[in-house]
């Protein structure tokens, strides 16, 4: 089992036409965890296939921008997924490639500009790297485009994951405990003095079970017993032959997750309020630890000036 600390990247989105395909191909990946095989020439391909299969709903992420006279396309004025300011004569449109395949309006490709401050309003993408049981206070946000890592499909015991599960650091155990003091570079643990390992702790917690020897327990010793014995299960449900969609019934809601978001400046706004503000009540720790760090950077670039 490795801990996983809470971390954010914002990730702009290259210029030009393959820019947006990129942006969506990154995207894409997080869900299999299947970055590796992205190459220099991949991203069209990667989004090509997703429009043979109507497979949409990545290509959110792919950010748009038009520019076209005041009234020249239409569709984008009434399209709720869309942002289009007027200026001059002029209609400048903030889309994403899901609209225009879905409405198969990809030649409206021609009139893709680069993004314009004070024009365009502009859509950013954020990764986050936290806890299952915060991506669903996160994708909640339900205006945001969304692509989260599969534990349907991702099998833990694979190499890739490193043959185990990965469990990410709630604010409250860093708070409560001496987590810091027995957390290793590599996101191991080591108890005491002996420098135990996690399956030497492990065994020594179940033995207390059998002899009914917990009382002694700290916060540290519940919580990293429940973690390992879910990783326990897990390994051996797939060694039993299980699916990870069967076998991820028993993952806690600590396991660490990737989450893609991708939302214009003003969707943003509304997620900060919530997560990083509470204008409507206290964020749960676990989300305000990202989204207020997240909250003063979008303040520092000037996003939050944007909005137009």
């Amino acid at each position: 089992m490795k801990i996983q600390r809470p971390q954010y990247e914002i990730w702009l989105q290259k210029s030009g036409e393959l820019g947006i395909y990129q942006q969506i191909e990154r995207a894409g990946r997080v869900c299999y965890k299947s970055e590796n095989n992205t190459t220099e020439d991949s991203a069209k391909p990667f989004v090509g296939r997703m429009i043979e299969h109507e497979h949409f709903a990545m290509l959110e992420h792919g950010t748009v921008y038009l520019v076209c006279s005041h009234g020249e396309l239409p569709l984008y004025l009434t399209n709720k997924f869309s942002r289009v300011n007027t200026i001059d004569g002029k209609d400048y449109i903030t889309t994403n490639l899901r609209v225009m395949a879905e409405n198969k309006t990809l030649d409206d490709l021609k009139y893709r500009c680069d993004y314009e401050e004070g024009k365009h309003e502009l859509r950013i993408t954020v990764h986050f790297t936290t806890q299952i049981a915060i991506t669903r206070e996160y994708n909640r946000h339900r205006a945001n485009s969304m692509a989260e890592q599969s534990t349907r499909y991702c099998n833990y015991t694979k190499n890739k994951f490193g043959s185990e599960i990965c469990i990410n650091l709630p604010t409250w155990i860093k708070e409560k405990t001496d987590f810091d003091g027995i957390i290793n570079e590599e996101g191991k643990c080591h108890f005491g003095d002996t420098d135990e390992t996690n399956e030497e702790k492990f065994q020594e917690l179940c033995e207390d079970i059998a002899n009914q020897e917990t009382e002694d327990w700290t916060l540290l010793d519940s919580w990293f017993f429940a973690n390992q014995a879910a990783e326990f299960a897990y390994m051996k449900l797939i060694e039993a032959g299980c699916k990870p969609q069967e076998a991820r019934v028993i993952l806690p809601l600590d396991t660490n997750t990737e989450l893609v978001h991708t939302a214009f400046v003003s969707d943003w706004k509304h997620f900060f309020d919530l997560r990083a503000l509470g204008t409507t009540g206290a964020p749960h720790p676990d989300a305000k630890v990202l989204a207020y760090p997240l909250y003063e950077e979008f303040k520092s670039k000037g996003y939050l000036k944007q909005e137009v």
